[in-house]
């Protein structure tokens, strides 16, 4: 299907860009040191950084994938309860994480508080973990949203990732993470609109009342929200989505990514409220399902060419954008290849920062200590710009893999790790456990998830069977009591 771009909606696209830079940096001010760059002062509004927060987790394949998930023949709304993990996830993290990040002294990252907790090496080793998880996931989603977005734009492979990475880093460079919140803040707003504008435009295109496309969808089984089913091999059930997503929101909430974004907010309770308001947005998610019916409605009367139809059975995710090519006019589609391209550049420029603030921070401010704050700024930028490097290389990299191995690894690879890194941060929290137990305890994880991937166990119940195995083990050698408060005051002494 030809899907390349017209010159009006190149336009479109190139001053979306344009516009978004400019306002972020009108919006980001001036920085004067590492915790100006990543931590932004303390002087974000909330719902600046909660808009934040779910533009990182809404990418380009989301956009694409969900719609695409509910048009297939077996599809349905079952994607729900996924959703409202995710959201409830958010909602924990607020109450468990957020106001000891906020309230604890003298820390630069969330390892370091780790470190703090529990004992300088567990720190150590959770931020590699940490990092080579965002190192590795960086790739793969830079690969996904730019196989998608050449299906849209043609522009190639290459070509996409480099732009998707290429403005991501120069956002990220001009303020660090005030440019990266602000700028998300913009491309939420600008993904949110064009996920309703869509489902509003299709709900408009269908001819037959809305009432009897409702039934029509009902009885062809595509209303279903949830599913109460106890088999643990399907990822599609009440239980796989809510438990396995929450699990999965509190070890992204050990992130970096994390901290940087509590710690940007003006007070505890803003930071705590930032996740509150997070939760509510997943209503972007929620409008995306809704497209993926309105999409299978829209073509239930209309139809598909036979070759589009065939190209679906092995690439399915093809559906909204030749929704996008064929069916919007030149410049409104324009605004959609923007809206995805925000969608991917808004998960990416959050990782560049993460991996910029943990190298400078872990790595070269230790081996390069009493350097101005100038220079560490300069380092930090330049750390940046060689994270998108790193990423561009691994995503070219990971092109070599089918695009069926390429999607296990997209959803299943966090999985292996996760559950390992959602006990550590339980861990620090509640003040328990050493290096020594810690890597017992990861060994076991790594062990049980080894056993659940082979014995057909859905990946979504990896991460809290893994990690509540780990939390335990550590847990009744350690016999500490638990730290209700969480808090670090000081660094220890080392």
């Amino acid at each position: 299907m030809d899907t390349g771009l017209s010159l009006i909606d190149l336009l479109v696209v190139g001053v979306v860009m344009l516009g978004v830079t400019w306002a972020g940096h009108r919006l980001s001010g001036s920085i004067r040191d590492r915790r100006g760059f990543f931590q932004a002062d303390g002087t974000m509004p909330w719902w600046a950084v909660s808009a934040s927060i779910i533009a990182t987790v809404v990418s380009a394949v989301t956009f694409v994938s969900v719609p695409a998930a509910v048009f297939a023949p077996s599809g349905n709304l079952t994607y729900f309860q996924v959703i409202l993990g995710l959201a409830l996830g958010k909602v924990v993290v607020a109450r468990i994480l957020a106001r000891p990040f906020y309230e604890s002294q003298n820390l630069a990252t969330s390892y370091e508080y780790v470190g703090a907790r529990i004992d300088p090496r567990t720190g150590t080793f959770s931020m590699a973990l940490g990092l080579l998880l965002n190192t590795i996931n960086s790739g793969v989603k830079l690969l996904t949203a730019s196989l998608v977005l050449d299906v849209i734009s043609g522009w190639g492979l290459a070509g996409c990732a480099l732009f998707i990475v290429s403005i991501s880093a120069l956002w990220g460079a001009l303020a660090g993470i005030k440019t990266v919140i602000w700028t998300d803040f913009l491309l939420f707003l600008l993904f949110a609109a064009g996920a309703l504008f869509s489902l509003l435009y299709l709900l408009g295109e269908i001819n037959q009342p809305l009432s009897l496309t409702l039934a029509s969808l009902d009885a062809q089984a595509k209303l279903v929200l949830f599913d109460f089913d106890s088999d643990i091999g399907k990822s599609s059930t009440i239980w796989a989505g809510v438990i396995g997503a929450i699990c999965l929101s509190i070890a992204q909430g050990s992130t970096q990514g994390t901290w940087q974004r509590v710690k940007a907010c003006r007070s505890v309770d803003d930071a705590c409220k930032a996740f509150d308001a997070a939760a509510l947005f997943y209503v972007v998610h929620v409008l995306i399902l809704g497209v993926g019916l309105a999409l299978f409605a829209f073509y239930g009367e209309r139809g598909l060419p036979e070759s589009v139809a065939a190209q679906l059975v092995d690439s399915p995710d093809r559906i909204f954008p030749y929704f996008i090519a064929t069916e919007l006019p030149p410049g409104v589609s324009g605004l959609f290849v923007a809206a995805i391209f925000a969608a991917a550049i808004s998960t990416l420029d959050s990782a560049l920062a993460e991996g910029s603030d943990l190298t400078v921070n872990h790595i070269y401010a230790p081996m390069r200590p009493g350097q101005s704050e100038g220079h560490y700024l300069a380092a930090s930028r330049l750390f940046m710009g060689l994270w998108a490097l790193i990423f561009f290389a691994l995503a070219m990299f990971f092109a070599s893999y089918s695009a069926q191995g390429l999607l296990q690894l997209t959803f299943k690879l966090p999985n292996y790790i996760y559950g390992a890194i959602f006990a550590s941060i339980l861990l620090a929290r509640f003040g328990i456990g050493s290096f020594r137990l810690i890597l017992w305890g990861f060994a076991l994880a790594c062990a049980i998830v080894a056993y659940l991937a082979t014995h057909g166990v859905a990946f979504f119940y990896w991460c809290p069977i893994s990690g509540g195995a780990m939390f335990a083990l550590v847990w009744a050698l350690d016999r500490r009591p638990l730290d209700w408060s969480g808090v670090v005051r000081a660094l220890p002494p080392q």
